[in-house]
C-alpha cells in the first residue's frame, strides 16, 4: 500500500512539472511564471507535515493529499495568472506622460521601477518629459509628479511592479520614456526580468544608478555623464563610452565576465583606469557590483 502511494505521488509531481514546461515551450505560459511559483514554498512545510502526521498509520493514504494540494496550488497560479483564460489575448492600454520641464535651475529627478517587458529611455526634442506606458488591462502603473521647491528637484516616479504573472500576449509591456536634451537630470533605475536600453548620449545627464536584476541593458553614454553606478545580478550589461573620455571603474564582482583585457586599461586593486584619465577634463567614474553577470564595454 506504502509503494503505490509513493509510486501515485511522485507520478503526480512528475505529470505536474511536465505540463508546466510543455506551456511554457509552447507559448501558453511565459517562462517568467516559475518567480510566482517561487511564492509557493510554504507548501514545503505542508507537505513534510502531512508525511509526519499520516507515516505508518492506517491513514497513510491520506499522504495523497501532498501531491493534491501542490497540484492544486499550480494550476491556481496559472489560471489566476491569465485572468482566468489562458488562450485569449488582453487588451493593452497606453498610459502617456507629458508633462512640461522648465529648469529654473532645478534638477529632474528620475525613479523609474520595471519588469517584465520593455524599458526604453531616450532623448526628446523639446524641454518635456515625455512617454508612452503599454501596459496589460488592469496593470495601473504608478506615477507621481512631484516638484521639490526647498531640494530644488523634480522627479517622476513610475512602478511597474505588479502581482501578476503576464500572459504569452504581453509582449506589447513596453515603458518608452523621452526626456528633454536640454533636462539636466539624474535618473535612478530598478529593473527585473527585463529587456532595456538607456541612450543617454543626447541627454544632459550627470548621475546614471541602475540596479538590475535577470536583465538585459544596454547604455550608451555621453561625456556630460559623471557617475555611472550598477549593481547587477544575473544580467547583461553593455555599456557605450565616448573614446574621448577619461574612465575609472571600481569592481566588485563574482562569477562575472568581461572585456576589460581588449580595452588596454590599466589594472589597479579592484580599481581599471583608461591611459588618457589624468590627461583628458571630461571623465567618468564607473561603480559596478556585479554578480553571474556579463559585462561589455565599447567605445564609440
Amino acid at each position: 500500500m506504502k509503494t503505490h502511494i509513493e509510486r501515485i505521488s511522485n507520478g503526480l509531481y512528475v505529470l505536474l512539472f511536465g505540463f508546466v514546461f510543455l506551456w511554457i515551450s509552447l507559448g501558453f505560459v511565459k517562462i517568467n511564471i516559475i518567480f510566482q511559483f517561487l511564492k509557493l514554498w510554504p507548501l514545503f512545510f505542508v507537505v513534510i507535515g502531512i508525511e509526519i502526521i499520516f507515516k505508518r498509520t492506517k491513514f497513510s493514504f491520506l499522504k495523497l493529499l501532498s501531491p493534491i494540494i501542490v497540484v492544486s496550488s499550480v494550476i491556481g497560479i496559472i489560471f489566476v495568472s491569465q485572468d482566468g483564460d489562458l488562450f485569449h489575448q488582453r487588451q493593452i492600454e497606453i498610459f502617456k506622460i507629458n508633462q512640461d520641464f522648465s529648469s529654473d535651475g532645478k534638477i529632474a529627478d528620475f525613479n523609474v521601477k520595471f519588469s517584465l517587458g520593455e524599458l526604453f529611455i531616450t532623448d526628446a526634442q523639446n524641454n518635456s518629459i515625455s512617454g508612452d506606458l503599454f501596459v496589460p488591462k488592469g496593470i495601473v502603473p504608478e506615477l507621481n509628479f512631484k516638484e521639490f521647491e526647498k531640494e530644488d528637484l523634480y522627479e517622476i516616479s513610475g512602478n511597474s511592479l505588479s502581482e501578476y504573472v503576464f500572459s504569452p500576449w504581453d509582449s506589447s509591456r513596453t515603458w518608452d520614456i523621452r526626456i528633454g536634451r536640454n533636462i539636466p537630470s539624474k535618473i535612478k533605475i530598478k529593473t527585473y526580468a527585463s529587456k532595456n536600453k538607456f541612450n543617454i548620449s543626447n541627454l544632459s545627464v550627470s548621475d546614471f544608478i541602475l540596479d538590475t536584476k535577470i536583465s538585459s541593458n544596454e547604455i550608451i553614454l555621453n561625456d556630460t555623464i559623471e557617475k555611472l553606478r550598477i549593481n547587477s545580478v544575473g544580467s547583461k550589461l553593455s555599456i557605450l563610452i565616448p573614446k574621448e573620455i577619461g574612465v575609472k571603474i571600481s569592481l566588485n564582482k563574482f562569477l562575472v565576465t568581461d572585456n576589460f583585457k581588449e580595452l588596454g586599461l590599466d589594472r589597479g586593486f579592484k580599481e581599471y583606469v583608461s591611459p588618457n584619465y589624468e590627461d583628458v577634463t571630461k571623465r567618468i567614474d564607473i561603480d559596478l557590483d556585479l554578480k553571474f553577470s556579463e559585462l561589455e564595454i565599447k567605445y564609440y
